[in-house]
């Protein structure tokens, strides 16, 4: 039989649909000309300028991954260094996403490193990271894991590692860093900087290669809030490169806020989230409720009782979105994340080379096999989940102004503390 014809045979069978043989053989005539229509369309993506004096990163806290030259336009970030995330694309620059198992140099940038650019700044490097952003200290990328410039002998945090470093170490002035559960806030506190998540959409992803489409944001990592929130204005904002953003309003005025005052801000703490953290990280937030409470704020604790069960949730989430992912070549179906096919045709060679590190082979494993045993139940209810959390969320914010939580409840623990990477093999 013709390949056409047992595509449509396994088709009808997965979907419970009664074919005769002579219906296979219609609709695979049918399914040629289809194809015949819609390979007129061209699957490739602009090219992009190309960033120059390319080269693997030397740094001695292993914070870049590759370093380059992508000069910047006239703008309201010139004269600003800035590297980016090795899970996002610069024109040139070979992305592996801290893996030996991508081999991948786009010839395009994506939307962020566009805006970057066009806004004045210099792109110079690309960052380490944990392998594909599976894991948060910094530990697991391919290439060796990256040193915390500010706690000797710590972890720097991940995914984002190599960003955070990068800003600490003053090796540039802002990086961009993404962040599924953590990826961004985690090691901007290990690190000392200011980190920021923004809202989801707000920021266009094409360009980025993603772990968790439905949780994966892009946002910035900087020594200043102004700089912070300078950049996320810049890089954020619609694009039809990613449609998921077009009905996201911009992110402006967001620097003729810094450093306006709080007076009458009212603030809530939430107690579990408290009640979790190490006497350390309580006695800093505290000191911050203080230093608030002194500008003019009020401060009342709040509970969130289900919070708890977020980072089960997000694991419920992000096992089977990422796996889906390499099931499909990297393609994202749904008005998410952009397209790219050099992306696409990239993911499909490396997914049958088996070539992950531990943490994202036995993530993968486990994160496809509990889906598919689960017939999608368990990622349905983690979603659930997350929707009556944010519902909780939101009903806190009908009595208060801004919700403090400390970033992480530890301090940056030291290399194999979480655990011996080497023995995590199930």
């Amino acid at each position: 039989m013709g390949e056409r014809e047992n595509a449509v045979r396994k088709a009808a069978s997965d979907f419970g649909i009664a074919l005769d043989e002579d219906a296979i053989g219609a609709y695979a005539d049918e399914i040629t000309k289809t194809c015949e229509q819609l390979e007129t369309l061209d699957p490739s993506t602009p090219d992009g300028d190309l960033a120059t004096d390319v080269h693997e990163g030397d740094d001695e806290y292993n914070a870049f991954r590759y370093r380059c030259s992508l000069k910047g336009d006239s703008g309201q970030l010139t004269g600003l260094k800035v590297a980016v995330k090795d899970n996002i694309a610069v024109a040139g620059v070979p992305m592996t996403c801290g893996s030996t198992a991508v081999e991948f140099t786009p010839e395009y940038s994506a939307t962020v490193a566009r805006r970057l650019v066009d806004h004045g700044a210099d792109v110079v490097g690309t960052t380490n990271m944990d392998e594909f952003a599976y894991f948060t200290t910094g530990e697991t990328c391919a290439y060796g894991p990256v040193e915390n410039p500010v706690v000797e002998g710590s972890v720097p945090g991940g995914s984002s590692a190599g960003s955070a470093a990068a800003v600490a170490a003053d090796l540039v002035d802002v990086a961009l860093g993404s962040d599924t559960a953590g990826s961004i806030r985690i090691p901007a506190s290990f690190c000392g900087v200011v980190g920021f998540k923004p809202t989801h959409r707000a920021v266009p992803c094409f360009g980025f290669a993603d772990l968790s489409p439905s949780l994966d944001h892009i946002g910035p990592l900087a020594k200043t809030v102004e700089t912070a929130a300078l950049t996320l204005e810049t890089i954020g904002g619609p694009s039809a490169e990613d449609p998921g953003t077009l009905g996201v309003e911009p992110a402006t005025g967001l620097t003729d806020q810094v450093g306006e005052g709080i007076e009458g801000l009212h603030v809530g703490v939430v107690t579990e989230m408290m009640d979790n953290a190490t006497e350390g990280v309580v006695e800093q937030v505290r000191g911050g409720i203080e230093t608030i409470e002194d500008a003019g704020a009020t401060v009342e604790d709040v509970s969130i009782p289900e919070i708890g069960n977020a980072p089960l949730a997000s694991m419920g989430i992000i096992g089977p979105e990422f796996a889906k992912l390499l099931r499909t070549n990297g393609q994202v179906y749904s008005t998410s994340t952009g397209y790219s096919e050099p992306w696409r045709t990239s993911v499909a060679t490396m997914t049958g080379s088996g070539g992950y590190g531990e943490i994202v082979r036995n993530q993968l494993l486990i994160g496809d096999c509990v889906d598919a045993i689960t017939e999608g139940s368990v990622y349905v209810a983690a979603q659930n989940f997350r929707q009556a959390l944010t519902a909780s969320i939101d009903d806190l914010f009908e009595g208060v102004d801004a919700l403090i939580t400390p970033t992480t409840p530890i301090p940056a623990p030291e290399f194999d503390e979480v655990f011996d990477l080497e023995s995590f093999r199930p």
